[in-house]
């Protein structure tokens, strides 16, 4: 189970929009999308910023189906790595636009190796552990930390619930002691 779901394009366009609007104007672009697909996210930006504005862009599509329907799509414009996001090390902090929609996978759903290991990751890497309940978004939220160089601008589309359950208590205190959190935008949450 690799927990995708495909970000309907108006959504995209407007996240991306948003995330534009707090990076500091006229800054080239360093993208990343650690759950690439088909590139929902990266088409927005395109449409959004323009390719002069881009100076790199680096995709991370676990499904080798999604990564090369993606390459087709974009050829050499992303860095396409179909490869598991989570046990990527980032070579430098060189990352200032991250907008991603992660996998929902479910804790259960997560083998005790895998967990045992992104459990070392984020508690070697930011002092945090969480949960043995958190689904792999949080993982997602935690690991893209490094990536991401001062000042860089980070949207997540991801459920609410960690905002409602005891294994978000760590994700709610990376958001309020690690990073600036600009917003939190909930949709209904009954639709």
């Amino acid at each position: 189970m690799l927990g995708q779901f495909a970000t309907p394009l108006p959504l995209a366009q407007e996240i991306v929009e948003y995330g534009l609007k707090l990076l500091e104007y006229g800054r080239c672009i360093k993208f990343l999308e650690p759950a690439f697909g088909t590139g929902a996210f990266f088409s927005a930006l395109l449409s959004k910023a323009g390719n002069d504005q881009i100076l790199s862009s680096t995709g991370f599509e676990v499904d080798p189906d999604y990564g090369k329907i993606a390459h087709e799509l974009w050829g050499n414009m992303v860095d396409i790595r179909i490869a598991d996001f989570t046990k990527y090390e980032p070579e430098t902090r060189s990352v200032n636009l991250l907008i991603t929609n992660p996998p929902y996978v479910r804790h259960h759903y997560i083998s005790q190796n895998d967990k045992k290991l992104l459990k070392q990751r984020t508690q070697s890497s930011l002092g945090i552990e969480l949960s043995g309940l958190a689904g792999l978004y949080c993982y997602f939220i935690l690991l893209a930390h490094n990536w991401l160089e001062p000042g860089a601008i980070s949207g997540w589309l991801v459920p609410s619930e960690f905002m409602d359950v005891n294994y978000g208590a760590e994700i709610k205190k990376y958001l309020l002691e690690k990073v600036h959190l600009l917003r939190i935008h909930r949709y209904n949450p009954e639709v």
